[in-house]
């Protein structure tokens, strides 16, 4: 059975996540001494909440990635929770600007980064999403016309093509557009020049992720 999740397996993703953690013998030992329960859902549920947020976060993506393949669609609704949103609405877009099913790729693509601890890749990844959509979304609009290849150009660009249609939306909506591009750009030249701690990385590659996501999601409705 693909999906049945022994002890020992569970184990060993916590040990992906936390390399000094016991082995399954050893660990059932420490509970039995200390008089807890060794039924699985039990002690499951015990390790997942003693971890900190950011652990349980790749815990759970990396009992995810190896599932994935035998319930695809489950998956993807736990990660929607994991990542506080949903999966891009479906729209339908010339195949010469956009797939519409690009988005949901790239995100997936993200995730496995991010489960690998690799994050300068993710938000990479997040940069080339956000600057090839926001290229497709001018070119549906306007297939004849010339733009830039700048993420924060195009970005400037489709928010004034938003201003100029939707003029009852409050300007902080539409700014985020380009803000966002911002952010993205600011973001992935900092992992270039400079290293900082798991954590921190970890955060923000989550939240570039996520930004993108947010900024795309929103585009895909009005196109």
């Amino acid at each position: 059975m693909p999906l049945y999740f022994s002890g020992p397996t569970f184990i060993r993703h916590v040990q992906e996540v936390k390399p000094d953690f016991p082995d399954y013998g050893e660990y059932l030992k420490q509970r039995n001494l200390e008089e807890k329960s060794t039924t699985r859902a039990v002690y499951f549920r015990d390790i997942l909440l003693d971890m900190p947020e950011n652990e349980r976060f790749l815990l759970v993506s990396s009992i995810l990635a190896s599932v994935e393949k035998y319930a695809p669609d489950e998956c993807s609704e736990v990660r929607k929770m994991l990542s506080g949103g949903v999966l891009a609405p479906s729209a339908t877009i010339p195949d010469y600007a956009w797939n519409s099913d690009r988005l949901n790729l790239y995100l997936k693509e993200m995730d496995a980064a991010i489960v690998d601890r690799k994050y300068p890749l993710a938000v990479t990844l997040s940069y080339t999403c956000f600057e090839g959509f926001l290229g497709a979304f001018l070119r549906a609009r306007d297939p004849a016309a010339e733009y830039p290849k700048e993420i924060i150009k195009l970005a400037m660009l489709a928010r004034d093509q938003l201003k100029g249609i939707f003029k009852e939306w409050p300007d902080e909506v539409l700014k985020n557009v380009s803000h966002a591009a911002y952010a993205v750009d600011k973001a992935r030249n900092r992992f270039s020049d400079s290293h900082f701690g798991a954590e921190a990385e970890l955060a923000l590659a989550t939240y570039i992720r996520d930004l993108v996501n947010t900024q795309i999601r929103l585009l895909l409705h009005l196109m």
